[in-house]
């Protein structure tokens, strides 16, 4: 372990800070959020996420990764803690996990580059981070262009939104804007837009999803709701036994992400 001041005491302001930081609040408040495991943050490191702190265990050695990451990248702070405190910080009851301290990045719709032959995942206000980093990883598995989230109820940023995508959601254009103003960008760029639903004449295996397509899923409650009726937007649906009336958000991505890639390689059925 590289030398430094371990931090022991509960007042300690930084300490106090980090652990602020696994709410929803304070993360917006302060611009920065915490990541957990060497995976993830390295794979936030390499995408050009300004991570800022490095927080281990006093009492465990660094890994070579974590060694090189440090060495290469002389910006970020190693910081040592007890390991009551670390313990107090860890997500999960992850035993030995390294912490990191992230800038957020912006996630405004400009910011990001999407274009009418891209493949772009929307999700409408999805309300449960597990699902999202679920719909995260798939997404970067099937190489989308941007993955949009429209007046979502979760932080993209939650711990366990990261955890779930494995930290591939770092890899990925994420923006997170409203409803009518994707659909204005959609119209602009002429991107077609498919909207999932529970009903509809028209299957998954009927789309044109060999070229551009923005695919957009509702929440896990109640679906897709008016803002996404417009003659711009097709609606779908994912046929299934009758034994069964729906999917779980991040399976129904996959399927359908993994139709568009299929078509897009124009393999046969």
């Amino acid at each position: 372990m590289p030398d430094s001041q371990v931090i022991t005491s509960s007042q300690n302001p930084f300490f106090r800070h980090c652990l602020q930081l696994r709410k929803n609040r304070q993360r917006r408040k302060a611009g920065q959020f915490l990541i957990d495991g060497e995976v993830e943050i390295v794979r936030a490191v390499q995408s050009g996420l300004q991570v800022q702190h490095l927080l281990v265990n006093c009492q465990h050695a660094l890994s070579p990764g974590l060694r090189q990451l440090l060495a290469d990248y002389p910006e970020i702070t190693l910081e040592t803690f007890s390991p009551q405190l670390i313990g107090r910080l860890e997500y999960g009851q992850v035993v030995g996990a390294v912490i990191a301290v992230a800038q957020a990045p912006s996630l405004e719709l400009d910011t990001i580059q999407i274009t009418s032959d891209g493949l772009v995942l929307v999700l409408d206000q999805i309300e449960k981070p597990g699902n999202l980093g679920a719909c995260m990883r798939t997404a970067a598995a099937c190489g989308v262009q941007a993955v949009v989230l429209t007046d979502p109820v979760c932080d993209p940023f939650n711990a366990n939104a990261i955890r779930a995508s494995r930290g591939t959601m770092f890899g990925t254009q994420l923006a997170v804007t409203t409803a009518s103003e994707f659909l204005s960008l959609a119209m602009r760029i002429r991107l077609s837009v498919f909207a999932a639903r529970v009903q509809s004449e028209k299957s998954l295996w009927q789309l044109p999803l060999h070229q551009g397509a923005a695919i957009v899923f509702g929440s896990e409650a109640w679906g897709l709701d008016q803002r996404w009726r417009s003659d711009m937007v097709q609606d779908f649906t994912i046929p299934m036994n009758s034994k069964a009336d729906s999917l779980n958000v991040s399976i129904s991505a996959a399927v359908s992400l993994y139709e568009a890639v299929r078509q897009r390689l124009n393999v046969p059925i």
